[in-house]
Parts: C-alpha cells; structure tokens; sequence
C-alpha cells in the first residue's frame, strides 16, 4: 500500500514537473532581469545615476522602510536618482554587494531577489546595511523595467549618522 502511495506522488510529481517546465521562461528573459538588478547597484557605487534612471518606470515604488521607518513611496527615477546623488557622493566609497539574483518571469512580469550587503566609508568610519532587495519589473518592448524596489534589513553595523555627513558633503560638492 505505502509503495503504491509512494509511486503514485512520485507520478504527480513528475507530471507537475513536466508542466511547469512547458511554462520555463526564456532564459534571455531572465537574463535581462539579472542585468537590470545588477546595474543598479554597479552604477551606484560608480555614481552613474545617468546610467540607473533608465533601469526604472516612469513610477515607481521604493521601499526602505526597513532601514528608515515610514512608508513604501512612489516616486519618478529623477527624483529617486536626484535622492541617491544627494548622499553616495559624499562618502569615501561604497561597496554594495549583492548575491545571487533569483529571477521568476511570468508573462511580462518578473520578480528578482537577491541578499544585498551595502558598505559605505567616510574617512575612518564605516557603515554596512546587510538584507536583501525584492525587485518587480515589468517587460517594456525589449527591455525589464523595475516598478518596484524593496529592502529587508536583516542587519547593520558602523555609524548610521554616517548618512548625515555624507549629504552635508554631496551637497557642498555640487
């Protein structure tokens, strides 16, 4: 009885694997998903905001309020990218790794996750955010476009009044 019931989940299985895998998406697909999360952090850290804008919609929902309180915000990519180039210039350097890109396509939608390890340097002192980004896009003619950025802090380290001071630099360097 215990063999039949075995054998039968096993076929159930197999036929549920061999249908999921008619509906596999396009490894180009997901390939272009990989490169659009990828960019965003690249370009990031070589302040090449000129180089992200175009990685995101028209609108699009940012979420760090793991990190800072408040709210998820729907904002435009200037006003995101005029945000990040108020503060990553000021420090020293930043350093945001991330892992391993777990992309899902469906259709024209497509869903990226991948743990993020964000360090940042100001002189002497350091500050790291560990977690891990959660990205929504949206398929727009040939290309990925992300609709949605969230960050899950799972840790931090250094001198978050870092940020402070980074701005009160990135400013006086404009």
């Amino acid at each position: 009885m215990r063999a039949r019931m075995f054998a039968g989940a096993m076929a159930a299985l197999a036929l549920e694997g061999a249908a999921g895998s008619a509906a596999l998406a396009d490894p180009k697909d997901e390939a272009r998903v990989r490169q659009t999360v990828l960019a965003v952090p690249t370009n990031a850290d070589l302040r090449a905001f000129n180089a992200i804008a175009p990685l995101f919609a028209e609108q699009v929902v940012v979420d760090y309020s793991s990190l800072w309180g408040g709210q998820a915000e729907t904002t435009t990519p200037a006003a995101l990218m005029t945000a990040w180039a108020g503060v990553l210039p000021g420090f020293d350097a930043t350093w945001h790794e991330i892992g391993e890109i777990e992309v899902r396509v469906v259709d024209d939608q497509a869903s990226a996750t991948t743990s993020v390890d964000a360090r940042h340097w100001l002189g002497e002192s350091f500050w790291r955010v560990i977690g891990r980004y959660d990205f929504s896009l949206s398929r727009k003619g040939d290309r990925w476009e992300i609709i949605r950025m969230t960050l899950t802090v799972t840790g931090e380290e250094g001198d978050r009044a870092l940020v402070e001071l980074a701005s009160e630099r990135a400013v006086a360097r404009l």
